[in-house]
């Protein structure tokens, strides 16, 4: 067990909707959402079955932070790009060895700060900084059978770890 695939990249970018424009023209990658955000976009390669395999956040220096992962309107963290990559996403194929890397990560001291585990719904995702500082993620996604309807809804974004753990997979 281990990675599976690179499951996205997302890129701060200075023009949201003309980099979406690029990337829908040039390469052929399909909007998702709201393609009309001033602050971000999802977008799916042509082929893909991925939810999205790249994501475009704006990002505007010199206002102050939202959050830790607020797309829009941030000034850099300690280990955020001014501009360019913000973060690779790798995917693994279950839960347990997302708590595994987890469990992995805090023991080596890579684990972020409050909010480096996330629960997006339909994935549960913990993030992590390499060596040099640079942040990636690990991703699990619910297998579609799993799937319950507050996956699909917006929630408070805590992982439940012992709620994943028993739904398996």
């Amino acid at each position: 067990m281990g990675i599976k695939r690179l499951n996205h990249a997302v890129l701060y970018v200075s023009d949201v909707a003309g980099s979406a424009a690029f990337y829908r023209d040039v390469l052929g990658f399909r909007p998702k959402g709201d393609a009309a955000s001033p602050h971000a976009v999802f977008a799916q390669a042509a082929d893909s079955d991925n939810d999205h395999d790249l994501a475009l956040f704006r990002r505007n220096l010199g206002q102050q932070r939202s959050g830790p992962f607020s797309p829009s309107g941030e000034t850099p963290g300690p280990h955020q790009p001014a501009a360019g990559l913000y973060h690779l996403a790798w995917e693994v194929d279950t839960i347990a060895e997302l708590r595994r890397i987890r469990d992995e990560l805090a023991e080596l001291g890579k684990l972020g700060k409050l909010g480096m585990e996330e629960d997006h719904g339909i994935h549960k995702s913990v993030y992590g900084h390499d060596p040099d500082g640079l942040l990636f993620e690990v991703c699990w996604f619910v297998p579609e059978a799993l799937l319950e309807a507050r996956d699909r809804e917006p929630g408070d974004g805590r992982l439940d770890w012992e709620r994943e753990l028993a739904r398996g997979a």
